[in-house]
Protein backbone atom coordinates (compact mmCIF):
# COMPACT_ATOMS: atom_id res chain seq x y z
CA UNK A 1 0.00 0.00 0.00
CA UNK A 2 1.34 3.48 -0.74
CA UNK A 3 2.00 6.02 1.76
CA UNK A 4 -0.06 8.39 -0.36
CA UNK A 5 -3.11 6.33 -0.04
CA UNK A 6 -2.77 5.96 3.62
CA UNK A 7 -5.11 9.25 4.14
CA UNK A 8 -7.58 8.45 1.64
CA UNK A 9 -7.95 4.39 3.49
CA UNK A 10 -8.16 5.82 6.43
CA UNK A 11 -11.50 8.61 5.21
CA UNK A 12 -12.92 5.33 3.99
CA UNK A 13 -12.88 3.43 7.26
CA UNK A 14 -13.90 6.37 9.44
CA UNK A 15 -16.90 7.05 6.78
CA UNK A 16 -17.96 2.96 7.38
CA UNK A 17 -16.95 2.86 11.33
CA UNK A 18 -19.44 6.10 11.07
CA UNK A 19 -21.98 4.23 8.76
CA UNK A 20 -22.16 1.11 11.01
CA UNK A 21 -22.38 3.42 14.38
CA UNK A 22 -25.84 4.75 12.70
CA UNK A 23 -27.06 2.12 11.49
CA UNK A 24 -26.31 0.46 14.69
CA UNK A 25 -28.02 3.32 16.39
CA UNK A 26 -31.25 3.11 14.10
CA UNK A 27 -31.81 -0.41 14.96
CA UNK A 28 -31.52 0.76 18.63
CA UNK A 29 -34.41 3.30 17.90
CA UNK A 30 -36.37 1.16 15.87
CA UNK A 31 -35.99 -1.90 19.00
CA UNK A 32 -37.12 0.73 21.43
CA UNK A 33 -39.56 1.88 19.47
CA UNK A 34 -41.51 -1.23 19.00
CA UNK A 35 -41.38 -1.82 22.92
CA UNK A 36 -43.33 1.45 23.73
CA UNK A 37 -46.20 0.37 20.62
CA UNK A 38 -46.51 -2.57 22.48
CA UNK A 39 -46.72 -0.74 25.79
CA UNK A 40 -48.90 1.52 24.50
CA UNK A 41 -51.52 -0.82 23.19
CA UNK A 42 -51.22 -2.74 26.20
CA UNK A 43 -52.06 0.21 28.64
CA UNK A 44 -55.12 1.02 25.89
CA UNK A 45 -56.23 -2.55 25.85
CA UNK A 46 -56.32 -2.89 29.60
CA UNK A 47 -59.29 -0.59 29.47
CA UNK A 48 -61.03 -3.54 27.48
CA UNK A 49 -60.93 -5.71 29.97
CA UNK A 50 -63.60 -3.87 31.71
CA UNK A 51 -65.79 -4.31 28.92
CA UNK A 52 -65.05 -8.22 29.06
CA UNK A 53 -65.75 -8.36 32.56
CA UNK A 54 -69.44 -6.48 32.06
CA UNK A 55 -70.35 -9.01 29.33
CA UNK A 56 -69.33 -12.02 31.15
CA UNK A 57 -70.93 -10.53 34.66
CA UNK A 58 -74.35 -11.92 34.22
CA UNK A 59 -73.33 -15.46 33.97
CA UNK A 60 -71.95 -15.22 37.60
CA UNK A 61 -74.77 -13.52 39.30
CA UNK A 62 -77.70 -14.71 37.52
CA UNK A 63 -78.18 -17.50 39.56
CA UNK A 64 -77.87 -15.64 43.15
CA UNK A 65 -80.12 -12.94 41.84
CA UNK A 66 -83.27 -15.71 40.96
CA UNK A 67 -82.87 -17.30 44.01
CA UNK A 68 -86.10 -18.14 45.58
CA UNK A 69 -84.50 -17.80 49.26
CA UNK A 70 -83.14 -14.39 47.99
CA UNK A 71 -85.65 -11.95 48.94
CA UNK A 72 -84.62 -9.74 46.45
CA UNK A 73 -84.87 -12.31 43.71
CA UNK A 74 -85.60 -11.09 40.43
CA UNK A 75 -88.00 -12.41 37.88
CA UNK A 76 -87.29 -14.14 34.47
CA UNK A 77 -88.15 -11.17 32.76
CA UNK A 78 -86.14 -8.83 34.99
CA UNK A 79 -83.03 -10.81 35.00
CA UNK A 80 -83.37 -10.87 31.14
CA UNK A 81 -83.29 -6.77 31.01
CA UNK A 82 -80.50 -7.23 33.66
CA UNK A 83 -78.28 -9.50 31.41
CA UNK A 84 -78.32 -6.90 28.32
CA UNK A 85 -75.67 -4.64 27.20
CA UNK A 86 -78.57 -2.17 25.78
CA UNK A 87 -76.25 1.43 26.55
CA UNK A 88 -74.36 0.29 23.60
CA UNK A 89 -76.20 0.83 20.80
CA UNK A 90 -76.02 4.65 21.80
CA UNK A 91 -72.64 4.77 21.79
CA UNK A 92 -71.07 4.90 18.21
CA UNK A 93 -69.88 8.26 17.43
CA UNK A 94 -68.23 9.70 20.23
CA UNK A 95 -64.90 8.28 19.26
CA UNK A 96 -64.04 10.92 16.88
CA UNK A 97 -65.35 13.89 18.83
CA UNK A 98 -63.30 13.47 22.09
CA UNK A 99 -60.18 11.13 20.92
CA UNK A 100 -58.88 8.12 21.17
CA UNK A 101 -57.26 8.60 24.95
CA UNK A 102 -60.20 10.82 26.47
CA UNK A 103 -62.86 8.33 25.02
CA UNK A 104 -60.61 5.51 26.92
CA UNK A 105 -60.75 7.56 30.23
CA UNK A 106 -64.22 8.00 29.91
CA UNK A 107 -64.96 3.97 29.62
CA UNK A 108 -63.12 3.65 32.71
CA UNK A 109 -65.12 6.59 34.39
CA UNK A 110 -68.39 4.73 33.19
CA UNK A 111 -66.79 1.49 34.21
CA UNK A 112 -65.54 2.49 37.92
CA UNK A 113 -69.51 4.18 38.30
CA UNK A 114 -71.13 1.03 37.36
CA UNK A 115 -69.37 -1.45 39.01
CA UNK A 116 -69.38 0.78 42.39
CA UNK A 117 -73.73 1.13 41.68
CA UNK A 118 -73.56 -2.66 41.74
CA UNK A 119 -71.65 -3.16 45.10
CA UNK A 120 -73.35 -0.26 46.96
CA UNK A 121 -76.78 -1.43 45.56
CA UNK A 122 -79.15 -1.71 48.61
CA UNK A 123 -79.71 -5.36 50.08
CA UNK A 124 -82.67 -4.61 52.06
CA UNK A 125 -84.87 -2.58 49.65
CA UNK A 126 -86.14 -4.53 46.34
CA UNK A 127 -87.11 -1.25 44.06
CA UNK A 128 -83.68 0.65 45.05
CA UNK A 129 -81.75 -2.68 44.47
CA UNK A 130 -83.19 -2.97 41.63
CA UNK A 131 -83.15 0.40 39.41
CA UNK A 132 -79.29 0.59 40.77
CA UNK A 133 -78.09 -2.38 38.97
CA UNK A 134 -79.71 -1.80 36.08
CA UNK A 135 -78.58 1.58 35.89
CA UNK A 136 -75.17 -0.02 36.14
CA UNK A 137 -75.99 -2.50 33.50
CA UNK A 138 -77.09 0.20 31.42
CA UNK A 139 -73.30 1.94 31.69
CA UNK A 140 -71.74 -1.30 31.35
CA UNK A 141 -73.55 -1.52 27.92
CA UNK A 142 -72.50 2.28 27.11
CA UNK A 143 -68.69 0.80 27.75
CA UNK A 144 -69.10 -2.17 25.97
CA UNK A 145 -70.20 -0.36 22.59
CA UNK A 146 -67.48 2.57 23.57
CA UNK A 147 -64.64 -0.13 23.83
CA UNK A 148 -65.28 -1.71 19.85
CA UNK A 149 -63.19 0.33 18.31
CA UNK A 150 -60.85 3.45 20.45
CA UNK A 151 -58.32 1.04 21.66
CA UNK A 152 -57.68 -1.12 17.95
CA UNK A 153 -58.01 1.96 16.40
CA UNK A 154 -55.51 4.11 18.84
CA UNK A 155 -53.29 0.73 18.03
CA UNK A 156 -53.65 0.60 14.41
CA UNK A 157 -52.81 4.81 14.47
CA UNK A 158 -49.56 4.58 16.36
CA UNK A 159 -48.41 1.14 15.24
CA UNK A 160 -45.98 0.53 12.33
CA UNK A 161 -47.37 -1.90 9.62
CA UNK A 162 -44.97 -4.72 11.20
CA UNK A 163 -46.59 -4.35 14.28
CA UNK A 164 -50.29 -3.29 13.24
CA UNK A 165 -51.93 -6.78 12.63
CA UNK A 166 -50.50 -7.82 16.27
CA UNK A 167 -51.66 -4.66 17.76
CA UNK A 168 -55.13 -4.23 17.17
CA UNK A 169 -56.01 -7.85 17.81
CA UNK A 170 -54.96 -7.24 21.19
CA UNK A 171 -58.81 -5.76 21.38
CA UNK A 172 -60.74 -9.33 20.76
CA UNK A 173 -57.76 -10.84 23.55
CA UNK A 174 -58.63 -7.97 26.09
CA UNK A 175 -62.80 -8.59 26.02
CA UNK A 176 -61.37 -12.38 26.03
CA UNK A 177 -59.34 -12.20 28.94
CA UNK A 178 -62.02 -9.88 30.88
CA UNK A 179 -65.02 -12.17 30.63
CA UNK A 180 -61.94 -15.45 32.07
CA UNK A 181 -61.70 -12.97 34.72
CA UNK A 182 -64.93 -12.03 35.99
CA UNK A 183 -65.71 -15.84 35.48
CA UNK A 184 -62.72 -16.95 37.95
CA UNK A 185 -63.79 -14.20 40.23
CA UNK A 186 -66.94 -16.44 39.76
CA UNK A 187 -65.48 -19.43 40.68
CA UNK A 188 -63.90 -18.31 43.97
CA UNK A 189 -67.30 -15.83 45.24
CA UNK A 190 -69.75 -17.76 43.82
CA UNK A 191 -72.60 -16.42 45.72
CA UNK A 192 -71.75 -12.71 46.47
CA UNK A 193 -71.28 -10.43 43.40
CA UNK A 194 -71.20 -7.56 45.09
CA UNK A 195 -67.33 -8.58 46.48
CA UNK A 196 -66.94 -9.21 42.28
CA UNK A 197 -68.29 -6.08 41.89
CA UNK A 198 -65.76 -3.87 44.11
CA UNK A 199 -63.08 -5.49 42.99
CA UNK A 200 -63.73 -4.84 39.50
CA UNK A 201 -64.14 -0.98 40.55
CA UNK A 202 -60.62 -1.29 42.14
CA UNK A 203 -59.12 -2.54 38.94
CA UNK A 204 -60.95 0.14 36.79
CA UNK A 205 -59.32 2.76 38.98
CA UNK A 206 -55.95 1.56 38.11
CA UNK A 207 -56.12 0.76 34.26
CA UNK A 208 -57.56 4.39 34.34
CA UNK A 209 -54.38 5.63 35.68
CA UNK A 210 -51.92 3.44 33.11
CA UNK A 211 -54.05 5.83 30.35
CA UNK A 212 -52.40 9.07 31.89
CA UNK A 213 -49.34 7.59 30.76
CA UNK A 214 -49.71 6.97 26.46
CA UNK A 215 -50.19 10.04 24.34
CA UNK A 216 -52.93 10.73 21.99
CA UNK A 217 -53.63 9.27 18.99
CA UNK A 218 -51.01 11.50 16.32
CA UNK A 219 -53.81 11.12 13.30
CA UNK A 220 -56.35 12.33 15.53
CA UNK A 221 -53.94 15.05 17.27
CA UNK A 222 -53.62 16.15 12.84
CA UNK A 223 -57.39 16.13 12.12
CA UNK A 224 -58.02 18.73 15.02
CA UNK A 225 -54.83 20.77 13.93
CA UNK A 226 -53.28 20.22 16.38
CA UNK A 227 -49.63 19.77 14.56
CA UNK A 228 -46.93 20.46 17.29
CA UNK A 229 -48.86 18.12 19.92
CA UNK A 230 -49.27 15.30 17.31
CA UNK A 231 -45.14 15.85 16.50
CA UNK A 232 -44.19 15.22 20.27
CA UNK A 233 -46.55 12.48 19.95
CA UNK A 234 -45.43 10.44 17.25
CA UNK A 235 -41.30 11.29 18.09
CA UNK A 236 -42.01 10.03 21.37
CA UNK A 237 -43.99 6.92 19.95
CA UNK A 238 -41.06 6.77 17.49
CA UNK A 239 -38.29 6.62 20.09
CA UNK A 240 -37.05 9.96 18.79
CA UNK A 241 -34.60 12.48 20.36
CA UNK A 242 -36.43 15.83 21.14
CA UNK A 243 -33.43 17.62 19.26
CA UNK A 244 -34.76 15.88 16.56
CA UNK A 245 -37.99 16.26 16.40
CA UNK A 246 -37.92 18.81 13.29
CA UNK A 247 -34.86 17.63 11.37
CA UNK A 248 -35.92 13.71 11.73
CA UNK A 249 -37.00 12.70 7.87
CA UNK A 250 -38.79 9.67 8.56
CA UNK A 251 -40.90 11.55 10.88
CA UNK A 252 -41.46 14.34 8.75
CA UNK A 253 -42.57 12.11 6.00
CA UNK A 254 -45.36 9.38 8.20
CA UNK A 255 -47.03 12.90 9.38
CA UNK A 256 -47.29 14.50 5.80
CA UNK A 257 -48.34 11.01 5.14
CA UNK A 258 -50.99 11.51 7.35
CA UNK A 259 -52.11 14.81 6.71
CA UNK A 260 -52.77 13.93 3.26
CA UNK A 261 -54.98 11.08 4.46
CA UNK A 262 -56.71 13.49 6.78
CA UNK A 263 -57.12 15.96 3.82
CA UNK A 264 -58.47 13.56 0.93
CA UNK A 265 -60.65 11.87 3.30
CA UNK A 266 -61.99 15.26 4.32
CA UNK A 267 -62.73 16.39 0.69
CA UNK A 268 -64.44 13.63 0.16
CA UNK A 269 -66.91 13.75 2.77
CA UNK A 270 -67.56 17.49 2.02
CA UNK A 271 -68.45 16.54 -1.61
CA UNK A 272 -71.17 14.23 -1.16
CA UNK A 273 -74.23 14.04 0.84
CA UNK A 274 -74.07 11.16 3.79
CA UNK A 275 -76.79 9.18 2.13
CA UNK A 276 -75.26 9.60 -1.22
CA UNK A 277 -72.17 8.21 0.20
CA UNK A 278 -73.48 5.45 1.66
CA UNK A 279 -74.85 4.16 -1.62
CA UNK A 280 -71.71 4.02 -3.73
CA UNK A 281 -70.93 0.54 -4.45
CA UNK A 282 -67.85 0.50 -2.70
CA UNK A 283 -69.26 1.30 0.56
CA UNK A 284 -72.77 -0.12 0.30
CA UNK A 285 -71.74 -3.58 -0.29
CA UNK A 286 -69.44 -4.13 2.04
CA UNK A 287 -71.54 -2.65 4.73
CA UNK A 288 -74.25 -5.30 4.07
CA UNK A 289 -71.88 -7.65 3.75
CA UNK A 290 -70.49 -7.16 6.96
CA UNK A 291 -73.88 -6.99 8.99
CA UNK A 292 -74.54 -9.89 7.61
CA UNK A 293 -71.80 -11.47 9.05
CA UNK A 294 -72.50 -9.52 12.44
CA UNK A 295 -75.91 -10.84 12.00
CA UNK A 296 -75.00 -14.78 11.85
CA UNK A 297 -72.05 -14.00 14.79
CA UNK A 298 -74.88 -12.92 16.77
CA UNK A 299 -77.97 -15.29 15.92
CA UNK A 300 -75.85 -18.39 15.95
CA UNK A 301 -75.41 -17.77 19.73
CA UNK A 302 -71.90 -17.06 20.23
CA UNK A 303 -72.51 -13.93 22.71
CA UNK A 304 -75.54 -16.07 24.62
CA UNK A 305 -72.84 -18.30 25.77
CA UNK A 306 -70.63 -15.80 27.06
CA UNK A 307 -73.58 -14.11 29.13
CA UNK A 308 -75.54 -16.78 30.19
CA UNK A 309 -72.49 -19.25 30.61
CA UNK A 310 -73.14 -21.17 33.92
CA UNK A 311 -76.57 -21.72 33.11
CA UNK A 312 -75.84 -22.84 28.94
CA UNK A 313 -73.37 -25.35 30.81
CA UNK A 314 -76.14 -26.55 32.99
CA UNK A 315 -78.43 -26.82 30.21
CA UNK A 316 -76.23 -28.54 28.49
CA UNK A 317 -75.52 -31.45 30.56
CA UNK A 318 -71.89 -30.60 31.76
CA UNK A 319 -69.94 -32.89 34.25
CA UNK A 320 -68.65 -30.97 35.87
CA UNK A 321 -69.04 -28.03 38.36
CA UNK A 322 -70.90 -25.44 36.34
CA UNK A 323 -68.44 -22.36 37.77
CA UNK A 324 -65.51 -24.50 36.69
CA UNK A 325 -66.98 -24.81 33.42
CA UNK A 326 -67.99 -21.28 32.61
CA UNK A 327 -63.99 -20.56 33.69
CA UNK A 328 -62.83 -23.24 31.09
CA UNK A 329 -65.26 -21.58 28.99
CA UNK A 330 -63.42 -18.31 29.32
CA UNK A 331 -60.13 -20.14 28.95
CA UNK A 332 -60.62 -21.62 25.91
CA UNK A 333 -61.92 -18.38 24.59
CA UNK A 334 -58.20 -16.31 25.56
CA UNK A 335 -56.15 -19.15 24.25
CA UNK A 336 -57.83 -20.02 20.93
CA UNK A 337 -57.69 -15.88 20.75
CA UNK A 338 -54.10 -16.23 20.62
CA UNK A 339 -54.09 -19.09 18.19
CA UNK A 340 -56.14 -17.21 15.87
CA UNK A 341 -54.06 -13.87 16.51
CA UNK A 342 -50.48 -15.46 16.43
CA UNK A 343 -50.79 -18.80 14.48
CA UNK A 344 -53.95 -18.55 11.89
CA UNK A 345 -54.71 -14.96 10.59
CA UNK A 346 -51.39 -13.75 8.68
CA UNK A 347 -50.96 -17.74 7.05
CA UNK A 348 -54.38 -18.26 6.43
CA UNK A 349 -56.23 -15.46 5.96
CA UNK A 350 -59.84 -14.57 6.58
CA UNK A 351 -61.98 -17.19 5.13
CA UNK A 352 -60.83 -20.43 5.69
CA UNK A 353 -60.72 -20.16 9.45
CA UNK A 354 -64.51 -19.09 9.68
CA UNK A 355 -65.19 -21.80 7.37
CA UNK A 356 -64.00 -23.81 9.88
CA UNK A 357 -65.69 -21.90 12.73
CA UNK A 358 -68.69 -22.49 10.91
CA UNK A 359 -68.69 -26.13 10.49
CA UNK A 360 -67.29 -26.84 13.63
CA UNK A 361 -69.31 -24.46 15.66
CA UNK A 362 -72.80 -26.44 13.26
CA UNK A 363 -71.85 -30.09 14.21
CA UNK A 364 -71.26 -28.81 18.05
CA UNK A 365 -75.03 -27.39 18.53
CA UNK A 366 -76.42 -30.44 16.35
CA UNK A 367 -74.32 -33.10 18.51
CA UNK A 368 -75.46 -30.50 21.82
CA UNK A 369 -79.36 -30.78 20.70
CA UNK A 370 -79.32 -34.66 20.05
CA UNK A 371 -77.73 -35.43 23.07
CA UNK A 372 -79.68 -32.74 25.14
CA UNK A 373 -83.11 -34.67 23.37
CA UNK A 374 -82.11 -38.07 24.74
CA UNK A 375 -81.74 -36.44 28.72
CA UNK A 376 -78.74 -38.66 29.22
CA UNK A 377 -80.08 -41.73 27.85
CA UNK A 378 -77.14 -41.69 25.43
CA UNK A 379 -73.33 -43.05 26.94
CA UNK A 380 -71.12 -40.98 28.16
CA UNK A 381 -74.05 -38.20 27.84
CA UNK A 382 -72.17 -35.93 30.99
CA UNK A 383 -68.58 -35.72 29.25
CA UNK A 384 -69.74 -35.32 25.70
CA UNK A 385 -71.90 -32.21 26.26
CA UNK A 386 -68.87 -30.97 28.72
CA UNK A 387 -66.50 -31.67 25.25
CA UNK A 388 -68.65 -30.11 22.71
CA UNK A 389 -69.76 -26.85 24.37
CA UNK A 390 -65.98 -26.47 24.67
CA UNK A 391 -65.11 -27.47 21.14
CA UNK A 392 -68.36 -24.73 19.74
CA UNK A 393 -66.75 -22.21 21.81
CA UNK A 394 -62.77 -22.80 20.58
CA UNK A 395 -64.07 -22.90 16.94
CA UNK A 396 -66.33 -20.06 17.38
CA UNK A 397 -63.32 -17.75 18.60
CA UNK A 398 -61.48 -19.02 15.28
CA UNK A 399 -63.81 -17.20 13.55
CA UNK A 400 -67.98 -16.13 14.03
CA UNK A 401 -67.06 -14.03 17.04
CA UNK A 402 -63.74 -12.41 16.73
CA UNK A 403 -63.11 -12.17 12.66
CA UNK A 404 -66.20 -10.01 12.26
CA UNK A 405 -64.56 -7.76 14.36
CA UNK A 406 -61.60 -7.72 12.66
CA UNK A 407 -62.44 -7.24 8.86
CA UNK A 408 -64.35 -4.15 10.29
CA UNK A 409 -61.49 -1.53 9.80
CA UNK A 410 -61.14 -3.32 6.62
CA UNK A 411 -63.99 -3.24 4.21
CA UNK A 412 -64.55 0.25 4.01
CA UNK A 413 -62.47 3.03 2.59
CA UNK A 414 -60.78 5.08 4.82
CA UNK A 415 -62.84 8.47 4.08
CA UNK A 416 -66.23 6.93 5.79
CA UNK A 417 -64.16 3.75 8.34
CA UNK A 418 -65.46 5.95 11.26
CA UNK A 419 -69.21 6.55 9.71
CA UNK A 420 -69.48 3.16 8.51
CA UNK A 421 -67.73 1.42 11.84
CA UNK A 422 -70.34 3.08 13.94
CA UNK A 423 -73.17 2.39 11.61
CA UNK A 424 -72.39 -1.56 12.12
CA UNK A 425 -71.22 -1.30 15.73
CA UNK A 426 -74.69 0.02 16.37
CA UNK A 427 -76.26 -2.77 14.63
CA UNK A 428 -74.37 -5.44 15.90
CA UNK A 429 -75.21 -4.33 19.62
CA UNK A 430 -79.18 -3.84 18.52
CA UNK A 431 -79.20 -7.37 17.21
CA UNK A 432 -77.23 -8.57 20.60
CA UNK A 433 -79.33 -6.86 22.80
CA UNK A 434 -82.54 -9.20 20.65
CA UNK A 435 -80.98 -12.50 20.90
CA UNK A 436 -79.68 -11.75 24.53
CA UNK A 437 -82.52 -10.32 25.96
CA UNK A 438 -84.85 -13.42 23.65
CA UNK A 439 -82.76 -16.51 25.29
CA UNK A 440 -85.13 -17.06 27.68
CA UNK A 441 -88.17 -16.78 25.86
CA UNK A 442 -87.10 -18.78 23.48
CA UNK A 443 -86.00 -21.56 25.92
CA UNK A 444 -89.22 -21.68 27.76
CA UNK A 445 -90.63 -22.53 23.82
CA UNK A 446 -88.59 -24.44 22.32
CA UNK A 447 -86.33 -26.26 24.65
CA UNK A 448 -82.76 -27.42 24.98
CA UNK A 449 -82.27 -29.48 22.54
CA UNK A 450 -84.16 -27.16 19.81
CA UNK A 451 -82.66 -24.33 20.40
CA UNK A 452 -78.97 -25.96 20.25
CA UNK A 453 -80.71 -26.96 16.78
CA UNK A 454 -81.68 -22.90 16.05
CA UNK A 455 -77.97 -22.07 16.69
CA UNK A 456 -76.29 -25.31 14.74
CA UNK A 457 -78.80 -24.21 11.51
CA UNK A 458 -78.15 -20.28 11.63
CA UNK A 459 -74.13 -21.78 11.86
CA UNK A 460 -74.38 -23.51 9.18
CA UNK A 461 -76.25 -21.28 6.85
CA UNK A 462 -73.85 -18.60 8.09
CA UNK A 463 -70.95 -21.19 6.84
CA UNK A 464 -72.47 -21.02 3.15
CA UNK A 465 -72.58 -17.03 3.50
CA UNK A 466 -68.92 -17.30 3.95
CA UNK A 467 -68.41 -19.55 1.29
CA UNK A 468 -69.81 -17.81 -1.22
CA UNK A 469 -70.15 -13.89 -0.56
CA UNK A 470 -67.63 -13.19 1.84
CA UNK A 471 -64.36 -12.03 0.37
CA UNK A 472 -61.02 -12.88 1.55
CA UNK A 473 -59.05 -9.80 2.53
CA UNK A 474 -55.62 -10.96 2.83
CA UNK A 475 -52.88 -9.99 1.04
CA UNK A 476 -54.88 -6.89 -0.16
CA UNK A 477 -54.20 -3.23 0.26
CA UNK A 478 -57.04 -0.80 1.35
CA UNK A 479 -57.37 0.12 -2.83
CA UNK A 480 -57.78 -3.22 -3.61
CA UNK A 481 -60.50 -4.35 -1.55
CA UNK A 482 -62.46 -0.80 -2.56
CA UNK A 483 -62.19 -1.50 -6.23
CA UNK A 484 -63.63 -5.25 -5.70
CA UNK A 485 -66.66 -3.58 -4.70
CA UNK A 486 -66.53 -0.62 -7.63
CA UNK A 487 -66.06 -4.06 -9.95
CA UNK A 488 -69.36 -5.36 -11.31
CA UNK A 489 -68.33 -9.03 -11.15
CA UNK A 490 -68.75 -8.84 -7.30
CA UNK A 491 -71.66 -10.96 -5.99
CA UNK A 492 -74.48 -10.49 -7.61
CA UNK A 493 -76.94 -10.83 -4.58
CA UNK A 494 -74.88 -8.12 -3.18
CA UNK A 495 -75.22 -5.95 -6.72
CA UNK A 496 -79.21 -6.84 -6.68
CA UNK A 497 -79.24 -5.02 -3.44
CA UNK A 498 -77.50 -2.13 -4.50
Amino acid sequence: MSINNIPNELTVLKKGIQKDVEVSRNKEFHRKSQWIQIACSLMANATVLSSGMGLGFPAITLEALKDKNNPLKLSDDEASWFVCPLGGILSATILDQLGRKLTLTLINIFSIISWSLLYFSSSTNFNEMYWQIMLARFLIGITIGLSSSPAAVYSAEIATPKLRGRLTVLTSMAIAVGVLMIYVLGYFFPSDWRIVSGIAAIFCVFTMILIYFIPESPTWLIARGRNNEARKALAYIRAIKSNEIFSNESLNEELEHMHDQIISRNSHLQSDSLWRTLRKPEIFKPLVIINSFFAFQQFSGTFVIIVYATQFAEEAGAGIDKFLCTVLIGLSRVLATIILAYFILDKYGRKPPTIFSGIGMTLSMIILSLYSSFEGKLPFSNWVTTAFLLVYIITSTFGFLTIPFTMLPEMFPQRVRGITAGITVCIAYFMSFLVIKSYPSMLNWMGNGMIFLFYGTISFLGTLFVCFVLPETKGKTLQEIENLFKSRKSSNIIENLS
